[in-house]
């Protein structure tokens, strides 16, 4: 079994030799340029630093009385951040909001979201697996590795990563054992930086090479932005990355979140996905409605489609989930539950249930 690379940060998971990847990789490109170009025009933008943990037991929007006052540099407005977040705000995302975008900041810490990971300018670790039960199949284990460690002297720049697994993936076999899930060798281990003066984008580049057998190095790139669309939060960022032997991968996610009230988030997610070593594109639409359930536990309500390329576009199946998710021991470990029914093409879309049952150790500051 081969534990598959995260989307957000585009990873290969096959040794098969580039073929025929110019079209693709073009392709690529203008689908990103198109997404991109117009986001610049947008002249009221409020930028904003994905920081923060969804606590249900904190006030939504309030901050202490002695925080230091941040001036956006957009609009001239002071705001205040709490004393320990100031080290992770720079200049081109010193605008701070504490209604939608705080909210969406907790949701996506509370449930382990690649987006933070991916945006996050802390040293941070999330180490979890989960097991699927399902009526039509064996036992499937998955596990998921997420670690960025800050490098002395480097001022928050330069960090060391370490990637590996993607339960998300839909046409992986996972291991018949957590112990195996975790003993996959293939992993990525590189150094990736943050580009300064890049406006309201956040730019980073990385380069590494995978664990497996033989060892593939790449080169990879990421960009995302964030934007205040009257009342909603947006946020796109797209990357490339380029394997010796994997090829050309390319992947892109828009989010819209909108916030209810102080315990419903709303969420409308695309993700696009292209990996040279398939030869295929999966796009991912999902509507998700996040709510906090008590000092301890929140839900998350999904329904979703799933398609690709292979060999024409159409619809590979159909879902509707529900996360269960609990803080079980301090602040960093949680336990999740998630009954879902799934709806495949290859079943003639007759209903299928399964259950997942997962847990995730984080570490990190606002962790301890």
């Amino acid at each position: 079994m081969q534990l598959r690379h995260p989307p957000a940060t585009l990873t290969g998971s096959s040794n098969r030799p580039i073929v025929g990847t110019t079209s693709r990789t073009a392709w690529g490109f203008c689908l990103l340029l198109v997404l991109v170009v117009p986001l610049d025009a947008l002249a009221f933008y409020a930028p904003i630093e994905p920081t923060g943990t969804w606590d249900p037991q904190e006030s939504e929007g309030e901050t202490p009385d002695d925080a230091e006052p941040v001036v956006d540099p957009h609009i001239g407005t002071p705001k205040k951040i709490r004393n320990g977040f100031q080290r992770a705000i720079d200049a081109a995302h010193a605008g701070i909001s504490f209604g939608v975008g705080a909210t969406a900041r907790r949701v996506d810490s509370f449930f382990a979201d690649d987006r933070f990971y991916a945006d996050s300018n802390e040293t941070y670790a999330s180490v979890g697996a989960r097991g699927t039960w399902e009526s039509s199949s064996d036992n499937d284990y998955v596990a998921r590795v997420r670690v960025r460690l800050d490098l002395p002297e480097a001022k928050e720049r330069l960090r060391l990563f370490i990637e590996g697994g993607d339960p998300e993936d839909t046409d992986t076999s996972g291991a018949s054992s957590i112990p195996k899930a975790f003993d996959d060798p293939d992993y990525n281990i590189g150094l990736e930086a943050k580009l300064e003066d890049t406006g309201s984008w956040d730019i980073r580049p990385g380069a590494g090479v995978t664990s497996g057998s033989p060892i593939d190095a790449f080169i990879r790139l990421r960009a995302t932005r964030y934007e205040q669309l009257d009342g909603w939060l947006m946020r796109f960022s797209a990357g490339w990355a380029e394997f010796i032997d994997d090829g050309t991968e390319l992947a892109s996610r828009l989010d819209f979140d909108r916030k209810i009230n102080s315990r419903w988030l709303f969420r409308s997610g695309s993700r696009i996905r292209y990996r040279d070593s398939k030869d295929r594109t999966d796009i991912t639409h999902q509507f998700s409605l996040f709510q906090k359930l008590g000092d301890r536990s929140a839900v998350a309500y999904g329904i979703g489609v799933r398609f690709d390329d292979d060999p024409d576009w159409e619809v590979d199946q159909y879902f509707s989930q529900m996360r269960f998710r609990v803080r079980a021991y301090k602040k960093w470990f949680y336990l999740e539950f998630t009954p879902e029914i799934v709806f495949r093409e290859e079943d003639d879309f007759d209903p299928t249930g399964r259950l997942s049952v997962g847990f995730d150790a984080v570490f990190g500051e606002r962790y301890r």
